[in-house]
């Protein structure tokens, strides 16, 4: 699509990475008349795109191939008067920067001439569309799930005399709505060790009958488990209607029932609120404590499945969420009681299948195991010795949970100082072509074992590239990070910061037709937006994915991601990556091995894919529902689609049939020269990015202790990262800035809501 050159105000509000007026350096470029054919070219090596109209046709946005020591493209089967509205956005080694040129019209004689006025310097970040070539639907991309997936067991089972659902929870350390502790959501000492159990609850009343069953299956005995209903908290935050012990039936099974609801003083009918606890006694004798608390869980009587819920009136009480408050579907957390705000990206999936509560737990003190020593990141924890010794000799970080801070968004550390919560990914770039780079491989690892690391990354500085007030009297100033390396210095490089980490398996889930579905490549239907889908190839079985994963959508499963930053971030070599992470002259780091097995990072995995999603916040406030409205109405909808639903065939019980707002297409974009780098990745360009998710992201303060946002943490605020918008996202940006102070700050808390 074409878009006019920016002027007056809009100035203001460019965020490129090269301003004003063109270097002497920048590349020459134009077209070059073939008989039928005209030849497009950018007197460059490195990447370069252009972006044309046939006839005012629609536009096309090609990646051009190096040939002869220049960037190329033909356009071909010309007849005299055609003519072609051209411009070229490339890489420019001299400010290592992308850059636009003008938009210029050139028109075929037919005779082996053309007139054409595209020779020259280029006009720094007008911020139009750039790909590599049309790819909607990506090829031949082999689905994750079909209907010949293995499927582990439903948790909810409707029977002729009961519905039955199953799900599993771990011990807690204080009731969930006593917020004077600050101590539900986090994680005791030996979290990992006989802590887990999951609970049965056989719903007669739903098919007619009187009582409901709680059974209550654990891994380890526990030691006369106390029963709560019904939620009361009259006299104690923590009050329920129903007190009862479990009745013994085996060391690992026990058994309560209830047919009174208590609360309203009749026997218990369909459409029935049952919150339920859980008290925990572990069997002596016991290392660490013995008692403990469970989960508070809401179950609708005849409905089948706990749900997510929300306190509502003085009380608190708890009433499931609307469909609009359910981010993750039924993974969804309930809303928070116990004021652990740097929690909440801690936590299981609220739907957990009893199969995965041991695994979670398993793969959260992995997570949480420096490869190095084997210790854990919390305290009191006993050193996981299996797991020591295993750091890469060169390494970025020496455990997940060091760059992945409570599994949040990382941020920015002080400037000249080693980024270490960064993926500063490398290569060497040939004609579109990235090749490994003999010194560093393809990621730079700062730091080492034994002897002297293969390099060092620092934000040397930030430059202030644009700041001003917008309309209403908003104040802004956006910044971009220099970089400094010390020993080796790539030629081409792309700093990614710490995403973070919840719903991710539900990401993982979405069917590849329904992403294909939101593609729109050539920009079909004139909205401005041409999402493409990334592909990359498995590497454990080597066919084209679909990526979902990742700053550009880089890697297919949630298993890859976890095994790639294992192998790239700490060095530690799986099945999937056996060898390390090395470049052609790097000594030390050669051959093969496995040093996590299959089993742990099957754990590992696990825990990440099954993070719950927090709830949307803020769902029923007027001015959040109206900044809903403006931000579909200013265009941020076309990239961050509100909804998506999960597979019906996903592996994992927890994410089949899911209705999630995660608001991402998972599709790459044309983010502008202003976010460019020079290192592109699979079908993305230098320019390309994935639409990142936005749940969650009103909680990134509370997690992270700050705030950093886009793929380099340069913005500091929701608003500063709209403003770094380009390209495809230009003219939802220019939307946002020319909105009212009143309609602008209704966005902003609808953003910060979900």
């Amino acid at each position: 699509m074409s878009r006019s050159r920016l002027t007056g105000i809009a100035l203001a509000f460019l965020a490129v990475s090269c301003l004003a007026v063109p270097s002497a350096e920048a590349a020459t470029y134009g077209v070059t008349p073939s008989g039928s054919s005209a030849v497009f070219y950018v007197d460059t090596t490195d990447w370069a795109d252009i972006h044309y109209k046939l006839n005012n046709g629609q536009q096309l946005n090609i990646r051009m191939t190096v040939t002869g020591g220049r960037n190329q493209f033909a356009v071909t089967g010309l007849s005299a008067g055609n003519y072609i509205d051209y411009n070229f956005t490339y890489w420019d080694v001299s400010c290592a920067c992308a850059r636009d040129t003008a938009w210029t019209r050139y028109t075929h004689t037919g005779t082996g001439g053309g007139t054409d006025a595209g020779t020259g310097t280029p006009d720094a970040g007008t911020g139009v569309d750039a790909g590599p070539p049309p790819n909607g639907d990506a090829g031949p991309v082999v689905p994750l799930f079909t209907s010949a997936t293995a499927l582990e067991p439903a948790t909810v089972e409707n029977t002729s005399t009961a519905i039955i659902t199953r799900v599993g929870d771990r011990v807690r350390d204080r009731h969930m709505r006593e917020d004077m502790y600050q101590a539900y959501d986090h994680y005791l000492k030996l979290y990992f060790e006989k802590r887990t159990h999951w609970i049965e609850i056989v719903d007669e009343v739903a098919k007619g009958g009187s009582v409901i069953t709680v059974n209550l299956y654990t891994i380890y005995p526990y030691d006369s488990p106390d029963f709560r209903a019904f939620f009361r908290g009259l006299n104690t935050v923590a009050e329920y209607f129903h007190n009862a012990d479990f009745v013994k039936v085996n060391d690992y099974k026990y058994t309560s029932s209830v047919n009174f609801n208590a609360k309203e003083g009749r026997a218990i009918r369909v459409g029935d609120r049952m919150e339920l606890e859980i008290g925990v006694f572990l069997q002596a004798p016991v290392e660490g404590r013995f008692n403990y608390y469970s989960t508070g869980m809401l179950y609708m009587v005849g409905q089948g499945g706990v749900v997510p819920f929300e306190g509502q009136g003085s009380l608190r009480d708890s009433f499931p969420l609307p469909q609009k408050a359910l981010s993750g579907g039924m993974t969804t957390l309930h809303t928070p009681f116990s004021n652990e705000p740097d929690n909440r990206f801690l936590q299981m999936a609220t739907n957990l299948a009893p199969v995965n509560a041991q695994p979670f737990v398993e793969g959260r003190r992995l997570h949480h195991t420096n490869f190095r020593d084997g210790s854990h990141s919390e305290p009191d924890n006993p050193v996981f010795s299996a797991h020591a010794n295993k750091l890469g000799n060169n390494y970025v970080n020496v455990s997940c949970i060091s760059c992945h801070k409570q599994n949040g968004r990382g941020l920015p550390p002080a400037t000249n100082t080693t980024l270490d919560n960064y993926v500063v990914k490398v290569g060497k770039v040939n004609g579109g072509t990235v090749t490994v780079d003999p010194a560093l491989g393809f990621r730079l690892q700062p730091r080492a074992v034994s002897g002297t690391p293969e390099a060092d990354v620092r934000i040397s500085s930030w430059t202030t590239t644009a700041s001003g007030t917008l309309p209403g009297g908003t104040a802004y100033s956006l910044r971009k990070p220099n970089y400094s390396f010390l020993n080796v210095t790539p030629t081409n490089f792309s700093p990614r910061i710490t995403p973070q980490l919840v719903g991710l398996g539900l990401l993982e889930a979405v069917p590849e037709s329904q992403v294909a579905g939101l593609a729109d490549p050539n920009d079909a239907n004139g909205d401005g937006i041409s999402g493409r889908m990334q592909t990359v190839k498995d590497p454990e079985t080597g066919v084209t994915r679909m990526g979902r994963f990742g700053w550009k959508a880089g890697t297919a499963r949630v298993k890859h991601q976890v095994a790639e930053a294992l192998n790239s971030d700490m060095g530690v070599t799986t099945n999937v990556f056996k060898t390390q992470d090395c470049g052609s002259s790097q000594q030390g780091c050669a051959g093969s091995s496995t040093e996590l097995g299959d089993s742990e990072l099957d754990r590992m995995t696990r825990y990440i894919a099954l993070l719950g999603v927090p709830a949307r916040r803020d769902h029923s406030d007027a001015t959040a529902a109206q900044g809903e409205t403006v931000f579909t109405n200013a265009g941020c909808a076309k990239c961050h689609a509100p909804t998506l639903t999960t597979s019906q065939y996903s592996a994992m019980n927890e994410f089949r049939s899911q209705t999630i707002r995660p608001y991402t297409d998972l599709l790459l974009h044309d983010m502008g020269a202003g976010l460019a780098d020079n290192l592109p990745e699979g079908q993305a360009s230098g320019a390309e990015w994935r639409t990142a998710p936005l749940w969650g992201i009103g909680l990134t303060a509370g997690v992270s202790g700050g705030e950093a946002y886009l793929h380099d943490g340069r913005a500091r605020s929701v608003t500063e990262a709209i403003l770094w918008h380009g390209g495809e996202g230009e003219a939802a940006k220019q939307a946002f800035v020319n909105l009212s102070a009143a309609d602008r700050n209704a966005l902003l808390k609808f953003v910060n809501s979900l």
